[in-house]
């Protein structure tokens, strides 16, 4: 008998914690306050430009790529992450430089960035995806991209999205690769993606491939041709940039000291800092001109050397030489107050 009264006031209890307290955690989860990172993306050259963001959860270059999303062609993006701390952001679009940066992100609010990515005058030398290729597997499919670098210096980012989930994954090189390996393969990289609930298909995913002088690949979408790549700007929004541009002299606008910090933002700063000699992509530029020598190639650090660095370019410094030289001479001005 008591053994029995136990048993249903146990029940009870039961019967209670399922009927009001279950509600309460549902609604606990249903309202939890949502993560974003949002901003906008403009090209160096002028106006908005369209494209791909991905995200690696941690430290940046720490390969763990878990979230993306697409640049619109009035340059904005939004993306939905899984918590406060630490990223990388990385900003890819067709015919420019691409764009590495740590960044904090707040949990439970919208994280709003703006970012301006140069134009790349050396495309040709930019890695190609040449073909890709979806194959059905039980657990979903697996996916084959076939990527090359003209000139063999390919990074871990041959990366892929499936925008209709939100999901960013770092595509498999064809052979092992040791953690700290910085020049990957040429070849066939592979992704087993394997769908839970929400099958996707191949209309909703999008590819790109990076090296490491921040060249990337066109960015390609579904049927995966050169008709398919996602274009940044139209050629008659580069027109009008480029008109622009012309049309008003930059000293007529701003002084020689702002136009160079403006320059610096929009160029150097994706892998320069200003305010530091700490290495961010390349060295920080802090007292460059105290120097004897340029910190990386050794050569004597006159205004000279600096300028044809700029136009040129170096091992892992892509060259700028769309920049105008009333730029050129604003940004060595800007540098020497470092």
């Amino acid at each position: 008998m008591k053994r029995s009264v136990a048993i249903f006031i146990f029940s009870l209890a039961f019967i209670y914690l399922f009927l009001y307290s279950q509600p309460e955690a549902v609604s606990e989860m249903k309202y939890q306050p949502v993560t974003t990172v949002s901003g906008r993306v403009i090209a160096a050259d002028n106006g908005p430009i369209a494209g791909v963001i991905f995200l690696e959860k941690g430290r940046l270059y720490g390969k763990n790529f878990r979230f993306g999303g697409l640049i619109d062609e009035n340059g904005n993006f939004k993306i939905h992450v899984d918590g406060s701390g630490g990223y990388g952001i990385h900003l890819y679009a067709t015919g420019y430089i691409y764009f590495p940066l740590s960044i904090q992100v707040d949990g439970g609010k919208d994280n709003y960035f703006e970012f301006s990515l140069p134009p790349n005058p050396a495309v040709k030398e930019a890695p190609t995806i040449s073909s890709v290729r979806f194959n059905k597997a039980k657990y979903g499919f697996d996916i084959y991209l076939d990527v090359s670098d003209p000139n063999k210096n390919l990074s871990h980012q041959v990366l892929g999205l499936n925008n209709a989930t939100g999901e960013a994954f770092r595509l498999s090189p064809p052979k092992f690769m040791l953690p700290w390996a910085k020049i990957y393969p040429d070849g066939t990289y592979t992704l087993q993606y394997k769908h839970q609930s929400n099958p996707t298909g191949p209309e909703d995913w999008y590819f790109v491939a990076a090296d490491n002088r921040c060249y990337n690949s066109p960015v390609i979408k579904y049927p995966f041709t050169p008709e398919s790549y996602i274009i940044a700007k139209t050629r008659v929004e580069k027109d009008k940039g480029r008109e622009a541009k012309e049309a008003v002299p930059e000293t007529e606008v701003l002084d020689p000291g702002e136009l160079g910090k403006k320059v610096f933002r929009n160029n150097c700063g994706i892998c320069h800092y200003a305010d530091t000699t700490k290495t961010k992509v390349g060295p920080g530029l802090k007292g460059l001109f105290d120097l004897k020598v340029t910190p990386i190639r050794k050569m004597p650090l006159t205004d000279e050397n600096i300028r044809s660095q700029i136009l040129e370019g170096g091992k892992e410094m892509p060259p700028y030489e769309y920049l105008t030289d009333s730029e050129i001479e604003a940004l060595l001005i800007y540098i020497k107050t470092l």
